[in-house]
Parts: structure tokens; C-alpha cells; sequence
């Protein structure tokens, strides 16, 4: 019995080894695709391409700009010469927003009037132009709730202590939310699903053309589903192994242990 099931494995693995694409498909296509997931298919929204219309330019406009750009979120690529250029640039598809700043603006805020600023995002993709159009508004949101507490100061002449209630959300699995975080540990999942069913399914076609041969040999049949199922529960192991070391030692190399999510205190209780 067992003669006749580690014969049926040694040829499963002489098979598997001498094919080259069988070979590419072991030990190729889990880097390809660990690299792939983890650099080409990327969801976050950063550096953002950002054309700025400044028909002011103040000291204060270009204070809201420079946060914007500081943020890490936008990336001002395009100084216009008037509102009328964003709509060229965004059919184009060489900017995703578009920041229109009027003539005034310094004067009517110093002034206490209330100044709307005008964000044109490109919407074809609606979940990216949710997050930028989110990102924005907080920007915005705290530099005018800084200024009101310096016009505040300075009306009185007293630096005021204003108290705020805000809700602090934050995410205990990385807390950056990048992309390459949820989809290279799913990499692992994907190997162990192609590797259990996709290679030994093609492994057991491959005996169609053979399979009197195999009927008219005295190997049982669970001694033939071991045989082909074994080499290739080894192969998911091998595939576990080159995915974990890509993640542990390439991605988690990237940034040292120093960002945000391997550094970031977690919420008191």
C-alpha cells in the first residue's frame, strides 16, 4: 500500500516539476501577484491632483492652500489664470479638483462676513470624489475655526480658552487604512484557494488521455486522490511560506516600524 502511494507521489512531483508552466504558476505567480496587490491595486486617496484658482492672493489664502498642500492629501499641480480653465484640465483628466478662491476673500473673512470657496471635483469615480470632497472640508473646517478663535482673541485682547467636544474615531488594524494592509494578507487566502482546487483539478485532467492505464494498475482509488492531492497541499504550504515572507519581510520593511499604524497609541478605556 504504501509502495504504491509513494510511487503514485513521486510521479505527481516529477509531473509537476518538469512542466515549465506548471513551474511558473508555483512559484512565479505568488510574488506577481503579492507585488501586484500590494503596490498596483491601491485604493487610497493621496496626492491628490489640485488646480487653484487664488483671485485673492492674501496671506491668508495662501495659508489655506498651504495646509491643503501639507496635508499630504492634495498636491497643487496647476496655478490657473481664471475660473474658466478647470473644466478643460478636468475633461483632460490632468487634475481631480479644482479650488476657486475669489477676489476679497481676505477682506470679507477679517471682516466677520461669512466667505463661501467654491471645490470642483472630478466625479467619475463617486467614492474617490466622496474622500476628497471629506478631506477638504475638514482642512477648511479647522482653519476657520482657528481663525474665529484669533478674531476672538483679538476683539477682547485675551487669549480665549473655547472648549470643544469632538469625537475621535480610530481604526485599531492599521490605522492609516492603506490598501496594501487588507490585500496582502488576502493573497494568502487566494494562493491556498488556486493551489487546492485549481492545480489539482488540472493535475487529475491531465490523466484523461492515461486513464485506462491507471484503471488497469492495482492503485485504489483513495490511494489516488491522496496521491494527487498531497504534492499539491505541500505546494500551498511552499505558497503560505513565499507570501508570508514577501508581507513580513518586503511590506512591513517598507516603513520600518516607525508610521503611524505600528506607532500609534491605542485609545485609553
Amino acid at each position: 500500500m504504501f509502495e504504491r502511494l509513494l510511487t503514485m507521489l513521486r510521479k505527481e512531483f516529477t509531473q509537476i516539476l518538469r512542466d515549465p508552466r506548471m513551474r511558473f504558476i508555483i512559484f512565479a505567480i505568488p510574488i506577481v501577484q503579492i507585488i501586484l496587490f500590494g503596490y498596483a491595486v491601491n485604493k487610497d486617496v493621496k496626492n491628490i491632483a489640485t488646480a487653484v484658482w487664488d483671485g485673492d492672493n492674501s496671506d491668508l489664502s495662501r495659508d489655506l492652500l498651504a495646509r491643503l498642500e501639507q496635508s499630504g492629501y492634495f498636491t497643487i499641480t496647476t496655478r490657473l489664470a481664471g475660473p474658466a480653465d478647470i473644466t478643460p484640465l478636468l475633461d483632460q483628466g490632468r487634475i481631480k479638483a479644482a479650488l476657486q478662491i475669489s477676489p476679497g476673500f481676505s477682506a470679507r473673512v477679517r471682516a466677520g462676513r461669512t466667505e463661501p470657496l467654491s471645490l470642483v471635483i472630478d466625479g467619475t469615480d463617486p467614492n474617490t470624489a466622496r474622500i476628497v470632497l471629506s478631506h477638504a472640508a475638514k482642512i477648511i473646517e479647522r482653519f476657520s475655526e482657528e481663525l474665529l478663535a484669533d478674531q476672538a482673541a483679538r476683539s477682547t485682547g485675551l487669549t480665549l480658552a473655547v472648549g470643544r467636544v469632538e469625537l475621535a474615531s480610530r481604526a485599531w488594524f492599521n490605522a492609516n487604512l492603506e490598501s496594501r494592509n487588507y490585500y496582502v494578507p488576502g493573497v494568502t487566502a487566494l494562493m491556498v484557494l488556486i493551489t487546492s482546487m485549481m492545480l489539482s483539478s488540472m493535475a487529475v485532467v491531465k490523466e484523461i488521455g492515461t486513464m485506462e492505464q491507471i484503471i488497469v494498475t492495482p492503485i485504489k482509488r483513495w490511494e489516488f486522490i491522496i496521491g494527487k492531492t498531497v504534492p499539491f497541499a505541500l505546494i500551498g504550504y511552499i505558497h503560505l511560506t513565499i507570501v508570508t515572507l514577501m508581507a513580513v519581510g518586503w511590506f512591513q520593511g517598507r516603513c520600518g516600524g516607525a508610521c503611524s499604524c505600528c506607532t500609534a497609541p491605542l485609545p485609553s478605556t
